[in-house]
């Protein structure tokens, strides 16, 4: 998945989350795939923050 689907993925889970009809089993469940998708969220911006300011420090040498 790419991010803005890992986004979309992420906000459907919080919207079951919220919407109070889960069993415990299901909400822990949900809540597990919702902290999985959020470092990949996370992961990536981080991963394009490093690119961003390597790309900024190059064309600060040139």
């Amino acid at each position: 998945m790419n991010y803005e689907e890992t986004i979309s993925q992420l906000e459907t889970t919080v919207k079951e989350l919220e919407s109070g009809k889960l069993s415990l089993e299901e909400s822990i469940a949900m809540f597990e795939q919702g902290t999985k998708l959020a470092k990949t969220c996370y992961a990536t911006l981080k991963n394009a923050e490093q690119k961003i300011t390597l790309i900024s420090e190059w064309e600060e040498q040139v």
